[in-house]
């Protein structure tokens, strides 16, 4: 048994169900058999926030998919700062774990939950199957893979190319989403962008004194979403 099955064992309870497929429709087009098959081997997971599931150099265990929370994804530089590649949320799978269960490759970065989260994993070798037999599984895994990479290059053009306030402010707009606020401390911030907690805070500081942002404990309120646009760039 591979280093994360141990992990999410010792740390959740689980259960044998299919992932919902207001989420995942793909699971209500595949055939009965498969269903069957997917039905006797899928285990859902449940866990708080923060929990550690997977570490770099782990053999993944299969196919994850999210129905409640969020899985971080992140990396570590060689000074061991964090930073976030992204969220896999509801109705979306890892496309780094899908890509490890086709290659039997280790896991490249860490992963963990993200609030009070649940998450379905189908084994690898149950996955492969589906994949090789049913078209709904097939454009599943496609359409995941294709638009986590456009989000992922987006995320290689600004760190390549912007200034740590123009990434801040961009990703606090692609944190908030339709919101006007984001629910985050600055050690949190600070390991999402990958740098130090003390630069946060004179970012935050700039961008509060252009009224663009107001920070409280734990929060950041957007109160100019088009000026935090123009600082994006």
């Amino acid at each position: 048994m591979n280093a994360t099955i141990h992990r999410v064992e010792a740390c959740f309870a689980s259960m044998t169900d299919l992932p919902d497929t207001r989420l995942f429709p793909f699971i209500a087009q595949i055939s009965p058999p498969s269903r069957r098959r997917l039905e006797q081997a899928c285990v859902r997971h449940r866990c708080h926030g923060g929990q550690p599931l997977v570490a770099r150099g782990d053999e993944v265990a299969g196919a994850y998919l999210v129905e409640r929370g969020a899985l971080r994804i992140y990396y570590a530089s060689a000074e061991g700062r964090e930073g976030t590649l992204y969220w896999t949320e509801p109705g979306e799978s890892c496309i780094l774990a899908l890509n490890c269960t086709f290659s039997r490759l280790a896991y490249p970065a860490w992963v963990e939950s993200d609030g009070e989260t649940e998450f379905t994993v189908i084994p690898g070798g149950v996955y492969r199957e589906l994949f090789a037999s049913e078209t709904a599984v097939q454009q599943f895994t496609f359409s995941a893979l294709s638009g986590r990479l456009f989000e992922l290059m987006r995320l290689v053009e600004e760190t390549a190319s912007s200034g740590l306030e123009a990434r801040m402010a961009a990703f606090l707009l692609r944190r908030s989403k339709d919101r006007d606020h984001v629910d985050l401390t600055q050690d949190q911030l600070a390991r999402h962008l990958s740098t130090s907690r003390e630069v946060v805070s004179r970012l935050m500081r700039g961008l509060a004194a252009q009224g663009l942002v107001q920070s409280a404990q734990g929060r950041v309120s957007l109160l100019d979403r088009e000026g935090l646009q123009a600082v994006a760039g």
